[in-house]
């Protein structure tokens, strides 16, 4: 429930219209930034946490009537998520009645032309301001502070314009517990030698910088907050998403982007980007700031990074340079670096006024930062009705859609019936229109089943649905020396291969109900009992591994089948988990309730060769180089209840881990980090260095002595270089120009007859992101790259190198094993149809081979 910040107003009154008169351009009865924090924002060295900023927001709040301040709910550590909405007062007043108007310019399906005309001469622009949601960007949320007061207390005629003709709503920190983690950090490293280290853990609980890559999975609190309480709610035209890069290259970027855009944003989107951004860098220009580049280093290929490109609005990316948090750093022109798109020492067509070097503080960024906002509003106020009318065509288009395909066809029975909950509600979050079969029909000459999923493209949300539903294929743009242009993130993001979905693109609509579904986040599950109280589980699907937690929990045994097992006229495939429910059948209903799973009685009791099931003690490896790929296995356990102990550097160097643990994880790393960690020179001593020598015989002894170790993409590399396995990885040391997949999803075959297999079809779906690729003289492969036709979605150079060589590899040493993923089996909590890849191997490592249990 959203909270709004008031008190009354009516005794400020007076003194404001006094205050307005003696001083024209500037109410001098609000409070400043200054007043409040006793320091001015920028000021070397200091820094507003967001504790501080939030007082003071709530008392311009209070002073104010051109400001509303809202609390839209509880971030992922329980802090309050603020939004200030600022506009004149009497558009605050009728705040719900631009709401309406701009839901209706977004889906103008029906609308008339006269009341087309009419809602944009009525409308207003809408400009979204979102600082600092990676939390270490620290200049953003402080200008925020100075941005709010200037728009309070400034009687300029331009500062009327934006009040008259914007609704501004300014996020001040989009990433709160991080903003309060990063200002601690530097305030505790004050004056010493570790004033510019980089923070040990990540800056939000489980994703760090990836925060920004979570926009169309929407996993985290925050990412919900703000996709589904401002931009479903207020629509922006612009969403202003302020961050901050090197400190080497140019002092600002802004749009347009480079080549490649994504395919499925509108053409007019990619111009007023442009349009936009020229705007702003000669604007900068002309107030003597210079530095600022455009069209370089950013592209706008995923949508993991841009929401509002396909929801009738814009991404305008900021990136400023960094000093060392609030510390000043010095930058000499000779080391002043551009990228593929410009020389940061030279002028050119998207980079007309080079800086010079010399000294770059935090007062800087506040000021570049300052100057874009106020750049960007000026112009939305300005021409209100440019930005109505083209984003108002944006959605036409989007409606008018006659292309092909003309919607996709998602059958409602499938292998994982997770998958399609998640990518079903996926499409509710994005506000996509999901239909319902009524009857059979038949689409494009196949037939269809009543119930199945319809989503037309026709929509005004149907090209968000089209570009995570269908495969990607990344352009080939070549660098100078023929290496593939690399992406700024991932080539690939289709839904149905993350998720294990089985999904059709369809180029004739069928005849649709009268109104799309309604979505909700939970499906029915079957609680069918049998006469033998032994029930079984699917491994195909995802949240059976939730469910078998906990069954575990609550006591009740349960086993893996190692042959498929025959039960009247069905047939339950090999690594079907069984439950003995004897005498707990009410328990394991209780339990199954609501879980997603169809929980299947058995007739007779099941015989032969099993493995019993237990919960596994689970380490997982925590550098205190902050990596978000940590935090993201985090996320993916306690979202289906695996217990887990975090192992630093001196839990793994102090030994007995075998005593502990039965499976170590060591997330996606490079080894060479691991083993190093931080210089101890630029953190303090108990946050340095690495595992050391020390560290990797621990590990080895724990595997020796029967444990089991899963490394994942880049952590491979530490056991392959240090146990002496007879594995090497083919793709260690080629060339780009030679073999390059960037964020791409690949075809492997599994052997399914294998435990990490259970539950997998013999052809799936991997995310690979230039990983490793091992061949085997020893071991067994559990995925294996096929011969030819490895890319399904984004791009892959080098094919040949993959051909026949393992991504899943299981590697006895000692009593123990070594599990090697050449990919990330739980991506950013996106790619889910493999998380079953490492769930197998966490409940394989604690199995225990046992006959006829039943």
């Amino acid at each position: 429930m959203q909270k709004r910040y008031r008190i009354s107003k009516a005794f400020i009154l007076i003194g404001l219209i006094a205050a307005s008169i003696a001083h024209p351009q500037t109410n001098g009865a609000l409070p400043t930034p200054e007043s409040m924090l006793g320091f001015r924002i920028g000021t070397e060295k200091k820094l507003a946490d967001y504790h501080q900023m939030v007082d003071y927001l709530r008392k311009l709040d209070a002073a104010s009537e051109r400001m509303q301040l809202e609390n839209l709910g509880k971030t992922t550590e329980g802090n309050d998520f603020i939004m200030a909405i600022i506009s004149s007062p009497a558009n605050l007043r009728q705040i719900e009645e631009w709401r309406k108007i701009q839901a209706r310019l977004v889906d103008p399906r029906d609308l008339p032309e006269a009341e087309s005309a009419n809602l944009i001469i009525r409308g207003k622009a809408v400009v979204l301001i979102n600082c600092s949601i990676h939390a270490s960007e620290v200049g953003a949320a402080q200008m925020s502070l100075e941005l709010a007061h200037h728009l309070a207390s400034n009687n300029s005629a331009a500062v009327q314009q934006i009040l008259d003709n914007v609704i501004t709503l300014l996020v001040p920190a989009h990433n709160p517990d991080g903003q309060l983690m990063i200002v601690d950090w530097y305030r505790k490293n004050l004056g010493t030698k570790y004033e510019a280290a980089s923070m040990p853990w990540l800056y939000q609980k489980y994703v760090g910088h990836d925060n920004n890559r979570d926009w169309f999975m929407f996993t985290q609190a925050e990412t919900r907050i703000t996709v589904e309480k401002i931009q479903n709610v207020y629509h922006p035209h612009i969403t202003v998403d302020m961050h901050q890069m090197g400190q080497n290259g140019a002092r600002l970027f802004v749009p347009p982007y480079t080549d490649p855009i994504e395919p499925n944003v509108d053409p007019i989107i990619t111009g007023l980007l442009s349009a936009l951004g020229t705007h702003v860098q000669a604007t900068l220009m002309a107030q003597g700031k210079s530095g600022v580049v455009s069209n370089a280093i950013f592209d706008a290929w995923t949508p993991a990074r841009a929401y509002p490109h396909y929801h009738g609005g814009l991404r305008f990316l900021t990136e400023a340079a960094s000093a060392d948090y609030a510390t000043a750093v010095e930058i000499p022109e000779e080391r002043l670096r551009g990228d593929a798109h410009y020389d940061a020492r030279r002028a050119s067509w998207n980079f007309p006024k080079p800086w010079s070097g010399g000294k770059w503080t935090l007062r800087d960024i506040v000021d570049y930062d300052f100057a874009a906002a106020t750049a960007i509003l000026e112009h939305a106020a300005r021409n209100r009705e440019f930005w109505l009318k083209n984003l108002l065509q944006v959605q036409q288009n989007a409606v008018n859609w006659n292309e092909k395909p003309a919607a996709y066809v998602i059958p409602v029975n499938q292998r994982d019936p997770e998958g399609l909950k998640n990518l079903l509600e996926v499409m509710r979050i994005g506000m996509v229109e999901v239909y319902r079969a009524t009857e059979k029909f038949i689409a494009d000459g196949a037939p269809f089943r009543q119930g199945d999923w319809i989503i037309p493209i026709r929509q005004p949300y149907g090209r968000f649905a089209k570009a995570l539903l269908e495969n990607q294929r990344y352009p080939a743009l070549r660098a100078g020396d023929g290496a593939l242009r690399q992406p700024y993130d991932a080539t690939a993001h289709t839904l149905p291969l993350f998720l294990g979905v089985e999904v059709f693109a369809i180029n004739t609509i069928p005849k649709l109900p009268n109104a799309p579904a309604k979505l909700t986040a939970a499906f029915n599950d079957k609680f069918v009992a049998g006469a033998a109280s032994i029930f079984a589980l699917d491994p195909a699907n995802t949240a059976s591994y939730r469910l078998l937690n906990a069954i575990l929990k609550k006591g009740l045994a349960a086993f893996w089948a190692q042959a498929p097992i025959r039960d009247g006229d069905q047939e339950f495939p090999i690594g079907t988990i069984f439950v003995n429910g004897k005498g707990r059948e009410s328990t394991l209903k209780e339990i199954a309730q609501g879980s997603g799973v169809d929980v299947q009685g058995l007739q007779t009791s099941p015989t032969g060769a099993m493995y019993r099931l237990q919960s596994p003690r689970v380490g997982l490896y925590k550098s205190w180089v902050a990596n978000m790929d940590e935090g993201w296995t985090r996320w993916v356990l306690e979202q289906h209840d695996f217990a887990y102990t975090t192992l630093t550097d001196a839990d793994i160097r102090a030994g007995d881990l075998h005593q502990k643990f039965e499976v170590i994880i060591l997330p996606d790393q490079p080894s060479r980090s691991i083993e190093a960690g931080h210089d101890p020179d630029r953190v303090p001593p108990q946050y340095a260095n690495g595992l050391g020598e020390i560290g990797i015989h621990q590990l080895r002894m724990f595997v020796e002595k029967g444990g089991t170790l899963a490394a994942l993409d880049d952590a491979t590399e530490l056991p392959i270089r240090n146990f002496w396995i007879q594995v090497r990885d083919v793709t260690d040391g080629l060339p780009r120009q030679k073999f390059n997949a960037p964020g791409s999803m690949l075809r492997v075959l599994a052997d399914t007859r294998h435990p990490l297999a259970y539950g997998a079809r013999r052809e799936e779906a991997i995310f690979f992101n230039n990983s490793p690729a091992f061949r085997l003289d020893e071991g067994k492969g559990i995925l294996t790259y096929p011969r030819a036709n490895l890319l399904l979605s984004g791009w892959l150079e080098g094919e040949e190198q993959l051909v026949g060589q393992h991504a899943l590899v299981e590697v006895p040493v000692g009593a123990g094993r070594v599990v090697l993923f050449g990919f990330r089996p739980q991506f950013r909590g996106q790619v889910r149809a493999t998380y079953k890849f490492l769930f197998n191997a966490l409940f394989y490592t604690a199995a225990k081979m046992v006959h006829d249990p039943f």
